[in-house]
């Protein structure tokens, strides 16, 4: 769950967890997920699939899977 839904449940206020997330005294476990602070321990695993045919878009595909420290896996076959 993200912040905004977790305060809403905690009944405490928005700004207060921000400046709690800041200083790294949240109660909970919390990271950022691009623009979003998400509320509890991270998931482990996830899947991306997309279909590409260019060698180029492949390669783009498996740098920017690296990047976010996932497993890259190519599969091949026609549509």
């Amino acid at each position: 769950m993200n912040l905004k839904e977790q305060v809403a449940v905690t009944g405490v206020s928005y700004v207060t967890a921000r400046r709690q997330y800041a200083a790294r005294t949240l109660p909970v476990p919390a990271y950022r997920l691009g623009r979003l602070i998400m509320v509890g321990e991270p998931l482990t695993g996830a899947v991306v699939r997309a279909r590409i045919s260019l060698d180029r878009q492949v390669t783009r595909a498996t740098v920017w899977a690296t990047g976010q420290h996932l497993a890259a896996a190519t599969e091949g076959g026609q549509a």
